[in-house]
């Protein structure tokens, strides 16, 4: 046992003369859970954009778009005359949601034969599809009861006990898109895919470098006449290749032998992927540039892994984060390539859609590289000397 305790106070002298490691151990768990906590504080999906279609246009439908457009789950974007506008909203992402009412709605419910009214939503984010399932089922409901006691009330002279208990007039149709079936796999399998593609190349980009400084390998290489520039761009390359390679795998794996459906563009999807892996590499090596050791460049590259999925909006839609986690979440590559991922295979949006994801993407390595290379170029010329 006094052995073990040496041990053990041997360690604890480590611990507390490592500074990174004991901020990590102590801190990093809680300012995970802040930021998870600020992330969902807002507890539910609120302000779903949604489209209307009123065919009726009576004061009795207007009652109905009010009703979704007084809820806080709602909030009502744009009205529509044709069916053609109302799916070039929803297929551009415009909307997240659509409310179509039939011509003869006030007709129907006057005479007490029933009405219903169709409720759209996207399913490529089940969040969305089920707040939207829950949402307008209770605000049909409500104003379901309150246009029938109006209606046979005042039209049957009915007294308002005796109409309360007359059959609802207004019901309503749930039809969700491009994931009808609420398939999980479809709704998960290829974000997590991304995440995974994303950590592995980051997590072995980030010790190229690191491991040929704290090897001393550095000095053969300058000896060598390799410029800054050459080792950084030489370091990337191989890695490309081979994460290329990967996530054709990946895709195959997820679009066969997992059946998630695939309706975009392979070309769309691949060069959307190239833009997002020239990032992480830019990215890795920077890392491994700042980075004293391998250890902290890998300890680094690994905090990155679970907020980069969660703040994503991959899973909780980016429109009902507070105003940090937005902040957050803007900041963070897996934004710009997940959730278009996803939708390029169930949704089929083309590129002109996926291409302001590609221009951030396209930027943060424009921007990385150079910096990444002006930075080893620092260190680097110590080692020419």
């Amino acid at each position: 046992m006094d052995k073990i305790l040496k041990i053990a106070s041997r360690e604890w002298q480590y611990i507390r003369g490592n500074r990174r490691l004991l901020l990590i151990m102590c801190f990093i768990p809680t300012l995970y859970i802040f930021l998870f906590g600020i992330m969902y504080s807002n507890h539910v999906v609120t302000d779903i954009k949604t489209a209307v279609l009123d065919y009726n246009q009576t004061s009795t439908s207007r009652m109905v778009v009010q009703g979704f457009q007084d809820s806080d789950k709602f909030t009502v974007v744009e009205q529509v005359t044709t069916e053609d506008a109302l799916r070039h909203l929803l297929e551009t992402r415009q909307v997240h949601a659509a409310l179509v009412i039939p011509e003869d709605f006030a007709t129907l419910v006057k005479k007490g034969q029933g009405s219903e009214v169709l409720v759209i939503a996207n399913g490529t984010n089940m969040l969305y599809s089920n707040a939207v399932m829950s949402a307008a089922n209770e605000i049909v409901a409500t104003l379901s009861t309150g246009i029938s006691i109006k209606a046979l009330a005042g039209g049957q002279a009915l007294l308002p006990e005796k109409a309360a208990s007359t059959a609802l007039p207004v019901s309503y149709r749930l039809r969700v898109w491009y994931n009808p079936t609420f398939n999980y796999t479809n709704f998960l399998l290829v974000g997590l895919a991304c995440t995974a593609l994303q950590q592995v190349i980051l997590l072995y980009m980030a010790v190229a470098i690191a491991r040929e400084k704290e090897r001393g390998t550095l000095s053969e290489l300058a000896a060598g006449g390799y410029r800054a520039y050459q080792v950084v761009l030489g370091k990337m390359i191989p890695y490309f290749l081979l994460n290329m390679l990967s996530t054709h795998a990946v895709l195959a794996l997820c679009f066969t032998v997992f059946q998630v459906p695939f309706r975009g563009s392979y070309l769309v999807l691949l060069l959307l992927f190239i833009v997002f892996i020239l990032c992480i590499l830019t990215l890795g090596i920077f890392l491994s540039v700042v980075c004293k050791n391998e250890l902290e460049a890998t300890q680094i590259a690994m905090l990155v892994a679970v907020p980069s999925f969660l703040f994503s909006g991959f899973t909780w839609p980016i429109e009902s984060m507070p105003l940090l986690a937005k902040v957050i979440s803007y900041i963070l590559p897996l934004t710009y390539l997940a959730s278009d991922v996803r939708d390029i295979a169930l949704m089929g949006i083309d590129l002109s859609l996926v291409l302001p994801s590609i221009l951030v993407l396209a930027g943060l390595f424009v921007v990385l590289l150079p910096l990444s290379v002006f930075c080893f170029w620092l260190q680097y010329r110590k080692e020419s000397c």
